[in-house]
């Protein structure tokens, strides 16, 4: 009488291989899809980071603009302490108290501060002397990415909203040095739409 010699048989070793190669490439599509969403996660969390630090900057910049305005490049006038809304090529220029000087350099506190927006990126500057020459290069940071359009709105001492600043209708002097009682920021962006921030002029 014939023993059966213990193993398997090519059919049962082709249903082992066939069921191995399902269990792979379930294992694989389980993985793929856990790092494309750790993936997203990860940019999604990145992109929070970037429009929070971003607007963060810009109500520490409104919320502190000082009275002072500057010079001009060629020193023959002197800017507003306060500007927007004017059809310069900046979107926004400003004097900023509360600058930190960690490094105990000797400069002043105030800082002059410019935003503008170039291919859809929001970018600040700011020049390393409150009065500068035509030979300071300013110092720019992309601050904001994916941007439509930005809207600065000024609330004036009539509590009337308007995106022009310095008023029209103040006495020359008075535009120099004149600042709003709050600035609304309204930010259009491709990915996050519209975002809206209130900030309060101290002073």
């Amino acid at each position: 009488m014939s023993r059966r010699i213990g193993g398997f048989t090519l059919v049962e070793m082709l249903v082992a291989l066939v069921i191995m190669a399902i269990m792979a490439a379930l294992g694989y599509g389980i993985y793929r899809q856990a790092r494309i969403g750790s993936e997203r996660a990860g940019e999604s969390l990145a992109r929070t980071r970037e429009v929070e630090f971003g607007l963060r900057i810009m109500v520490q910049d409104f919320s502190q603009i000082m009275p002072r305005p500057v010079r001009n490049p060629l020193g023959d006038s002197r800017l507003p302490a306060l500007r927007g809304g004017t059809g310069a090529p900046t979107i926004v220029d400003l004097t900023r108290g509360g600058w930190s000087n960690t490094a105990g350099l000797q400069r002043s506190t105030l800082q002059r501060v410019s935003y503008q927006l170039i291919n859809n990126s929001l970018q600040r500057s700011y020049q390393s002397v409150l009065d500068a020459t035509t030979t300071n290069q300013p110092i720019t940071q992309n601050l904001l990415t994916n941007v439509n359009s930005i809207q600065l709105n000024y609330l004036d001492q009539n509590h009337s909203w308007a995106p022009l600043w310095p008023a029209p209708a103040l006495p020359p002097n008075e535009q120099l040095f004149s600042r709003p009682l709050a600035i609304e920021i309204l930010i259009d962006f491709k990915d996050w739409g519209k975002v809206r921030r209130l900030v309060e002029v101290a002073g």
